[in-house]
């Protein structure tokens, strides 16, 4: 009976209704071993302030459960377009690993696909063309005609709806998919999608100013000459996620200039901030401000040959390391 409940339960939880509203929020899954205190120092939060908005009154985590860290930068609500459209949905998508999730049957019915709920394995099943693709519940993985596809974060219930990776989606089926950072939209293109004489005039136009790209690729070619380009797509993305933090200032310029606990950066206070930046310095910080983000939230960075200050590495949680960067939670 238990097993009949719980296979009942989450088949309403892929197909049901709902009419519950919330604002699009960043995430975290909490795993096995987590405490409030380490979720809010992975995130630069505050413990009472994620309690507070998951209206925790004790300190009970389970795994595996979707916890809000806090709502995305200026309160803006993430949006879905696909071939121009907004796609209606009756929840908000969420941010997790600096990837967008979504909930899966709004999207993928609307690209073409079949949605089917397996109560057996506990998995939604997405039937599209020649592809047969799984996605287990609590699952980082996907089986796609038999083969497994990792992802960037688990498939996972929110606010009674199953939520994966738009990128993957999207993807998977083919689409081309991109990011405005500006006005937080997840765009979609179809295989088949003709765009209007608006839409191409839209695209080619740019959703950044002139002055965030360039302190941002001069920046990026400061502290990070001689770098692989991940490594300077990754410094270009550690600016933009401070400029997308309440801990910082608000815009490109601003968080490169910051000096509210001293200078910020040592390009700043040596004059190489205002050198010509390469070219591939300039791509890395167009793809930035485009939202093309490899190394999801990290905020701080450094060569651990050069820097003299430990803070960081005392503080904040290690990520990973390009060349000679190692870049920070």
């Amino acid at each position: 009976m238990k097993k009949l409940i719980s296979s009942l339960i989450f088949a309403a939880l892929l197909l049901g209704n709902s009419t519950s509203y919330a604002q699009s929020y960043l995430m975290h899954t909490v795993q096995t071993g987590d405490t409030y205190a380490s979720i809010a120092k992975e995130h630069n939060a505050s413990v009472d302030a994620i309690r507070s908005l998951n209206n925790d009154s004790g300190y009970s985590l389970y795994a595996r459960s979707l916890l809000k860290i806090k709502p995305i930068q200026n309160q803006k609500t993430i949006s879905i377009k696909i071939d121009g459209q907004i796609v209606s949905t009756d929840q908000y998508p969420y941010i997790e690993n600096a990837r967008t999730f979504v909930p899966i049957r709004f999207i993928a019915e609307k690209l073409g696909a079949n949605v089917s709920w397996n109560n057996s394995s506990q998995e939604a099943i997405l039937e599209y063309e020649d592809k047969n693709i799984k996605l287990p519940v609590y699952s980082s993985t996907a089986n796609i005609n038999g083969s497994f596809v990792y992802l960037d974060a688990p498939v996972n219930i929110y606010n009674s709806r199953t939520f994966v990776p738009v990128r993957f989606i999207a993807e998977t089926f083919n689409c081309s998919v991109s990011w405005d950072s500006y006005n937080y939209i997840v765009d979609i293109k179809t295989k088949g999608y003709i765009p209007s004489h608006e839409d191409v005039v839209k695209d080619n136009t740019p959703n950044y100013s002139s002055e965030d790209l360039y302190w941002l690729s001069r920046l990026v070619e400061a502290e990070s000459q001689g770098e692989p380009y991940e490594g300077k797509l990754a410094v270009a993305n550690v600016i933009m996620n401070r400029k997308n933090s309440d801990l910082f200032p608000s815009s490109i310029k601003g968080v490169i200039f910051d000096n509210n606990y001293g200078i910020q950066y040592t390009p700043v206070a040596n004059g190489r901030i205002y050198n010509t930046p390469s070219n591939d310095s300039i791509q890395a910080a167009k793809q930035a401000l485009e939202g093309h983000n490899n190394i999801s939230t990290c905020l701080y960075f450094l060569n651990p040959q050069k820097s003299t200050n430990n803070w960081i590495v005392w503080n904040r949680s290690y990520f990973k390391t390009i060349q000679n960067h190692n870049f920070y939670l």
